[in-house]
């Protein structure tokens, strides 16, 4: 039996997008060290170069080259004898934390959204990875992260109602 990832979206709509990550290991095959556990650019909402969100009619199928995504929340629980490092994606992964035992990260309350430190360097496009560090047979971990959607990259719905975001023709007037 080999390492086993999981990947499940919990919400995704215009201001955050939850998802939840597992690990299991065996032990001989090695730590994880995914630099793209999380997408930026196929979450709801994605905007293209264009400035309507990919795969909306008309819209380029290109993708911006950053998206801005924010940590918000992390719940997390690993087991065993290692740790999980959370990154934003780039040449030089950042940092986003490390996770051991179980615990939780929360911007709503003392602490503050963690912005992304990478955006300038080199290949930094918005993703978050995941690198793990001395996990051994039977160990794993699960996270479940909620994160803020920057709407210079993601649509607020001003496509799904027009009227609701914008002047003239579809104005809503009182």
């Amino acid at each position: 039996m080999a390492n086993a990832f999981s990947y499940q979206i919990l919400k995704d709509d215009t201001q955050h997008v939850i998802i939840k990550l597992t690990g299991q290991f065996t032990g001989s095959d090695g730590q994880e060290s995914n630099l793209v556990r999380i997408q930026a650019n196929t979450l709801y909402g994605a905007l293209g170069i264009d400035g309507k969100p990919i795969g909306y009619p008309g819209a380029a199928n290109t993708t911006l080259p950053y998206y801005n995504l924010q940590l918000f929340r992390c719940w997390y629980d690993v087991s065993g004898t290692g740790n999980v490092q959370m990154v934003w994606s780039a040449d030089i992964p950042q940092t986003i934390m490390y996770m051991t035992g179980g615990s939780e990260y929360d911007g709503n309350g003392n602490w503050v959204t963690i912005p992304n430190n990478s955006q300038g360097t080199a290949n930094s496009n918005g993703n978050i990875g995941i690198i793990t560090h001395g996990m051994s047979a039977n160990d794993g971990y699960t996270i479940i992260a909620e994160f803020r959607k920057d709407n210079a990259y993601y649509q607020r719905g001003q496509f799904n109602d027009p009227g609701a975001f914008n002047y003239g023709i579809y104005a809503i007037k009182p």
